[in-house]
């Protein structure tokens, strides 16, 4: 590009100027033309108010405006459809961020979730180390101990295989006199020890034995002596009873010899009275049962007292009996009847 070019003003295109005298308006003129309107009101208004207008112009007018309106409304319309389907786009897509980001949350609280198991299975771990090498340290203190222990128990025995030494050559000297067959086992030693030891617990058993049987004798003869004492002391209480008895027993004979002397003399009268009472029973039966009744128990399941009480209710009946018959004889048959029952009683308290 040379200097001219460069440095050459640059200006905009210069419009035309005119003026308009149509009534409809100009969309489809060209950008630099510049409109002037001759009237200031538009071609609906001037037809309006126009004089001359007519009716039918205006409709048509109308209409078209109407029809304008429509337009504007469908495209109205169309921009709200438009609008609501970016917004239910956009919708969708925010529906779609959102999955994408809770997938991220899960994904990342599943990854935070890992990390605390991780986190908790290690430090799990390092407890249980922590704990398995506090318990591997005590058993090697407890080992270390040991170890000591077993040290100072093998210088303990080292010590006493020396001091006893000299006994385990006095033993080899004794089996090298002893008899061959006096012990069977392999270890002549340990068989000569088996054997003191067996010899030595017998003789404590023995000793023991003895011991038990003094102590027992002891106290056998003092539970002698006991029982001679007691048996001492009951044989005098037993002859004191002895004596008691044996005065009892003659005082009991002298009574038996007085009662066996009035037996003798009363058994006479105990003969006439049993007499007596046998034949009072009897007539004391056959007079009751001459006052049964036909309703009445038989005689063999009587007593006296009923057989008795049977022959007054029927000594009774004959004195009413008689009363309502011969008011007269009254006296007579009372006094008759209480002197039979005064008789019977008086032979029942002799024969009692």
């Amino acid at each position: 590009m040379d200097d001219n070019e460069r440095f050459k003003l640059q200006l905009d295109d210069q419009k035309r100027n005119i003026f308009v005298t149509q009534l409809n308006d100009r969309d489809d003129e060209d950008h630099d033309v510049s409109a002037f309107p001759v009237v200031k009101e538009t071609g609906g208004q001037l037809l309006e108010t126009g004089i001359n207008t007519f009716q039918k112009t205006l409709l048509l007018k109308k209409e078209v405006e109407v029809a304008k309106v429509d337009e504007e409304l469908e495209k109205c319309r169309r921009r709200f459809r438009q609008k609501m389907e970016e917004l239910q786009q956009r919708k969708l897509n925010v529906q779609k961020k959102r999955q994408m980001m809770n997938n991220k949350v899960a994904k990342f609280d599943k990854f935070i979730k890992d990390n605390d198991a991780k986190r908790r299975r290690a430090i799990q771990k390092y407890q249980t180390e922590v704990l398995l090498k506090e318990q591997k340290q005590k058993e090697y203190e407890e080992l270390c101990e040991q170890l000591a222990e077993l040290k100072r128990r093998k210088s303990y025995l080292e010590k006493k295989v020396n001091q006893y030494k000299r006994f385990e050559e006095y033993l080899l000297k004794v089996i090298d006199i002893m008899p061959e067959d006096y012990i069977q086992d392999d270890d002549k030693i340990k068989g000569l020890m088996m054997r003191h030891k067996t010899l030595s617990e017998s003789n404590k058993d023995l000793v023991n034995n003895l011991v038990h049987m003094g102590d027992e004798i002891e106290n056998l003869k003092k539970e002698l002596d006991t029982m001679k004492t007691e048996h001492d002391k009951r044989k005098v209480s037993i002859n004191s009873q002895l004596a008691k008895l044996q005065n009892q027993q003659d005082r009991v004979q002298d009574s038996n010899k007085q009662h066996e002397q009035q037996f003798a003399s009363s058994k006479g009268d105990m003969r006439k009275r049993r007499t007596e009472l046998g034949v009072i029973l009897m007539a004391i039966d056959n007079i009751a049962e001459k006052c049964l009744k036909r309703l009445d128990h038989s005689l063999e399941e009587m007593t006296l007292e009923e057989k008795l009480h049977k022959i007054g209710a029927h000594l009774q009946e004959r004195e009413d009996v008689a009363k309502m018959a011969a008011p007269s004889g009254e006296t007579s048959i009372r006094g008759s009847a209480d002197v039979h029952k005064s008789k019977v009683k008086k032979k029942v308290m002799l024969t009692g």
